[in-house]
C-alpha cells in the first residue's frame, strides 16, 4: 500500500510540474504577443498622430484607441519609443 502512494505521489508531482510548465510557457507567449500588438499599435500611432513624438505610453494608445485590445500583462506606464525608424518597447519584461 505504501508504495502504491509512492508511486501516485510521483505521478501526480510530475503531471503538476508538466501543467505549471505549460502555464508558464503560455503566459510568456501571451506576453510576448501583447508587446508585438503595442508595438504595431505604436507604429500607426506615430505615423499618423505621433509627428513630434518619440515615445508613447500603452496608457495613451489605450486612450487614442489604437490599442483596443485587452493587455493585462502589459502596464500602462510602459512606453514604446521609435528611433530611426526602429521601435523598441521597454517595461514588463515576459519571463
Amino acid at each position: 500500500l505504501l508504495a502504491v502512494i509512492v508511486i501516485l505521489l510521483s505521478v501526480s508531482l510530475v503531471s503538476v510540474y508538466g501543467i505549471s510548465s505549460s502555464l508558464n510557457k503560455r503566459d510568456i507567449k501571451e506576453c510576448n504577443e501583447e508587446i508585438e500588438l503595442a508595438k504595431n499599435a505604436a507604429k500607426i500611432y506615430f505615423s499618423l498622430d505621433g509627428l513630434n513624438e518619440s515615445k508613447v505610453t500603452i496608457e495613451k494608445l489605450k486612450e487614442d484607441n489604437y490599442l483596443k485590445e485587452k493587455t493585462d500583462k502589459l502596464k500602462d506606464t510602459d512606453e514604446i519609443c521609435i528611433e530611426n525608424g526602429s521601435i523598441t518597447y521597454s517595461g514588463t519584461e515576459c519571463s
